[in-house]
């Protein structure tokens, strides 16, 4: 509306339509028609007097609705009958301005001379000419705008790859692509500065027997790049020292891309089409400075890469360490059960030799044995079978505890396993702890048996010290359960629990809240290791002098 407050300067009634609805009125109009309450009244107020069109279309019957349907310049003189009867002469004429259609109302009822109508007329259609120019100006600057977000498209799509990916290969690619569809070439490549060359590295479209040609420029051209301008000439050959001699009519476009005062590289595009630098300099240089960013990025994720390998190799030779420091905790923890083993084997064993004394005592006795004794024999003979029995099912466990298939995944029994754990802890549970098992019925589960078993003998042993620190009978709860596909493993005890400020550093390898001489500060250290190896989480809720509770928790579906 802003656009079209101009013709309040006109003294002819000028009103602008659109969609066939007036949308502007300037004071002229308003002053003459009396600001009409209605349109459809307005327009069967006038009536055909002299009529010249440039259209074929008469169906509608007054004026202002042919002005409005003819699809060209519309032109004709008319009556207008006031509100009183009296009647106006009006020549009225319509052009297009700012995709608006315009209507004059050149009231000519006074005009007795033809000569100052032609006048009028005139001054009219100048003015008409000059709505024609701007509205051709506004078309050049919508070009212009086009041009503008053609060029950004290109430029966020080079970025947009660039976000992408850190392969070079295909960021050149991406970039040479777009600049040989915005410049119509049929040929574009990079080439980066070898000596006194510059050898070419990737090329659009790709051709074998030109990557790492070496290629030469004239001085003028040298010292453009050295300056880190964008050179166009029109040339013959691709480069100094081609031995091809093209058509004519060849532009070749050189664009340095620089990192502050390193080149990198140029960028050489050959095109046919007529080219203007000042056209497409803005996008081009945003192009080199993107290259620039790239190339640079691409240099330092080499360097990553190297530094990557060596840490590889250290991370080698780390895990082969863990390895290690997993089988000093597996013997540390076998040192801590060596007492209790000796025990429960030495009681069995004390057994044994009791009754084998008293059964030689019998044999050398002088009573006949076989009729006084024979029922007592029997029994003392079951207790010695029993107590052998406990013997190698002891030795048995601890063998199994011990196996050396710490990297060989296997199905395993969790509940069977922790059954094991707690049969080689018995000497830690059995005078003050209460075991509490709530298992559920599990599927075979792959893992790595002796490794799991060394993270449950580790939660429980805890679980004993946390207990026996309190000084007084104690729980241990241990459940098993699946969930969500997940086998879940909690093991939950009732004794003093672990102390706020040091619960985010019970995972860390050396670190223990036991006394001197009572834990080596590796035993979580390398359950969480374990743990991860199986690709699940282990993790604690805590209060003091309430108790800790360890979830376990392993996919069961996992692939090794």
């Amino acid at each position: 509306m802003d656009n079209l407050e101009l013709f309040n300067n006109y003294i002819d009634p000028i009103c602008a339509f659109s969609d066939n609805q007036i949308i502007f009125k300037n004071k002229s109009f308003i002053n003459t028609f009396n600001n009409y309450s209605s349109f459809e009244r307005f327009k069967k107020q006038f009536n055909f007097n002299l009529c010249f069109l440039s259209s074929d279309n008469i169906a509608n019957l007054t004026p202002i609705d042919i002005l409005l349907n003819s699809k060209e310049n519309f032109h004709t003189i008319c009556t207008f009958q006031k509100e009183n009867g009296e009647y106006l002469y009006f020549y009225i004429y319509s052009f297009k301005y700012l995709n608006c259609l315009i209507a004059v109302f050149k009231n000519i009822t006074s005009e007795n001379s033809v000569e100052n109508y032609k006048k009028n007329y005139l001054e009219l259609e100048e003015k008409y000419k000059q709505g024609q120019k701007d509205a051709e100006k506004y078309s050049m600057l919508q070009e212009h705008a086009q041009a503008q977000v053609l060029k950004m498209g290109i430029i966020n799509r080079i970025s947009l790859v660039i976000r992408e990916t850190n392969n070079i290969e295909t960021v050149l690619s991406s970039a040479l692509g777009e600049i040989n569809n915005l410049l119509g070439s049929f040929k574009t490549y990079f080439s980066v500065k070898s000596n006194n060359t510059f050898k070419i590295k990737y090329i659009i479209p790709f051709y074998e027997n030109e990557i790492n040609k070496n290629t030469l420029y004239e001085n003028n051209i040298l010292n453009r790049i050295k300056d880190k301008n964008i050179t166009v000439t029109s040339c013959l050959k691709e480069y100094a020292n081609s031995e091809i001699i093209m058509p004519s009519g060849i532009t070749r476009i050189i664009i340095p891309v620089y990192n502050k005062n390193k080149l990198l590289g140029i960028i050489v595009t050959l095109t046919r089409q007529k080219f203007k630098l000042e056209d497409n300099i803005e996008i081009l240089e945003s192009i080199s400075v993107q290259l620039s960013s790239s190339l640079i990025q691409a240099g330092l994720i080499e360097q990553l890469n190297k530094k990557n390998k060596k840490l590889e190799k250290t991370l080698n030779q780390l895990k082969e360490t863990q390895l290690q420091l997993i089988n000093t905790e597996k013997m540390a923890s076998v040192g801590q059960l060596v007492s209790g083993v000796a025990h429960e084997i030495n009681t069995p064993l004390a057994s044994i030799n009791s009754n084998t004394a008293m059964i030689n005592k019998l044999i050398n006795s002088q009573n006949n044995i076989a009729e006084k004794t024979h029922e007592l024999l029997k029994e003392l003979n079951d207790i010695n079978l029993e107590a052998a029995k406990r013997i190698s099912d002891i030795v048995l466990s601890l063998k199994r505890f011990v196996r050396l298939d710490e990297a060989q995944f296997q199905e395993a029994d969790i509940n069977n396993e922790l059954d094991l754990t707690l049969k080689l802890m018995a000497h830690e549970l059995k005078n003050n702890i209460k075991v509490i098992k709530n298992y559920s019925k599990l599927p075979p589960v792959l893992c790595s048996v002796n490794m799991l078993n060394q993270v449950f003998m580790n939660l429980l042993i805890n679980a004993c010290h946390s207990i026996n620190e309190k000084d007084g009978l104690g729980e241990i709860a241990i459940s098993t359960a699946i969930e969500d596909n997940n086998l879940v493993v909690k093991i939950k005890d009732n004794g003093i629990g672990i102390k706020k400020e040091v619960q985010n550093k019970i995972f860390n390898a050396g670190f223990t809240t036991k006394k001197n001489g009572l834990g080596t500060g590796l035993g979580l250290a390398i359950s969480k290791k374990i743990i991860d190896l199986h690709k699940g989480t282990i993790s604690f809720v805590s209060n003091e002098n309430k108790g800790t509770e360890f979830t376990v928790t392993i996919p069961i579906d996992k692939t090794t």
